[in-house]
């Protein structure tokens, strides 16, 4: 019962304090009445997410570059482990600790961290939303290691320096190992009511997309840039195709294979600034440090009923330390994108074959 009521007395308070707040003007005394008013709460908050944005910093430091990446094991789910971690060790250790306490208070230290580097421009949004579930998970196991370690009466100076050097101990290590390039292959196809002649002429010449014709997309919503352009002068194989974008956005696709009405392939070449730094975060832009596109193209198969089977495909490579993540989140870029764009093509063909 004493718990109950100290609870009840508490929430009461705190309504009690909201309620006059609203009918005096806000200062700074007021600021700080409410901090440590509720300082058992984000004490541990702040302290994990000040704990996070330092070494998202060590991380980006160019002096130390050699030994730390930002794209790799150490800071995508070693730094979110110890954030985690360290929140939970900062809770008030009067009572028992319970899991879902634990869980809870990680989480949200995680999430202060992230809206933090958005709100610092340390992290783009699309970078943000892209490792958000590597973050919370790997945060949420963190706090639950560090609820056991309190458990067990183990909470000294010692246990929780070594959970935050961790992260810089597995940084140098892990620099340590040879780079492997991981290559992966994405395929969607469409089916359209049109022949393969009208379907590739479509694909050749794609001008003045309009953001309704690309449909709805998850990726575009979180600020991936909109292809607004594919432009070819001339055809067969060595010529160009540039492919312009939203944000001044543009690369180029130098065809491999010409032979219409079943085939265009191209190998992708991206300049040096053609992909504007506002325009994609650093860490997930093709044709940088970490991740590319290499080639791709279409492949048109008639029907029986006369129209067409059309299918693109495209491989990306993969440079960073974080294969499995890293694959995962290229594939679901590009399915993303090639669905919107073979749903465009399959809406011009059609409405081409109408009119023909």
């Amino acid at each position: 019962m004493p718990d109950i009521t100290s609870g009840i007395r508490r929430s009461l308070l705190f309504r009690e304090g909201i309620v006059a707040c609203e009918n005096v003007p806000f200062s700074n005394s007021t600021m700080m009445t409410w901090f440590f008013n509720n300082k058992r709460v984000l004490t541990p908050l702040f302290a994990g997410a000040l704990y996070g944005l330092l070494l998202r910093i060590m991380f980006d430091w160019k002096l130390l570059n050699d030994f730390l990446q930002i794209v790799s094991t150490a800071f995508l789910v070693v730094t979110p482990f110890c954030v985690g971690a360290i929140a939970v060790f900062m809770t008030d250790q009067e009572q028992p600790l319970a899991v879902r306490r634990a869980l809870r208070v990680s989480a949200q230290a995680m999430m202060v961290f992230m809206l933090a580097m958005i709100v610092l421009v340390l992290e783009g949004v699309i970078c943000v939303v892209l490792v958000a579930p590597v973050f919370l998970a790997a945060a949420m196991v963190g706090g639950a290691v560090a609820r056991l370690f309190i458990l067990h009466g183990n909470t000294s100076r010692g246990t929780i320096s070594a959970f935050a050097i961790l992260p810089l101990l597995v940084g140098p290590l892990e620099g340590t190992l040879d780079t492997v390039q991981s290559e992966q292959v994405i395929v969607d196809s469409i089916r359209i009511a049109a022949p393969p002649e009208i379907v590739f002429d479509q694909l050749a010449q794609v001008r003045d997309i309009r953001p309704d014709e690309l449909g709805f997309s998850f990726l575009h919503l979180i600020g991936l840039p909109r292809p607004v352009a594919a432009d070819m002068h001339g055809e067969g194989s060595g010529t160009v195709r540039v492919s312009r974008w939203e944000k001044n956005v543009r690369f180029e696709e130098v065809i491999t294979t010409w032979n219409r009405p079943y085939a265009m392939h191209y190998r992708f070449h991206i300049p040096p600034g053609s992909i504007p730094r506002d325009a994609l975060d650093r860490h997930v832009e093709m044709g940088g440090e970490y991740f590319t596109v290499i080639d791709g193209g279409y492949d048109l198969a008639r029907t029986s009923d006369g129209g067409t089977l059309l299918t693109l495909r495209t491989r990306f490579a993969n440079r960073s330390q974080l294969k499995l993540y890293g694959n995962l989140w290229g594939k679901m870029v590009l399915h993303d994108f090639h669905g919107s764009i073979l749903g465009l093509m399959r809406s011009r063909a059609e409405a081409a074959s109408k009119g023909a």
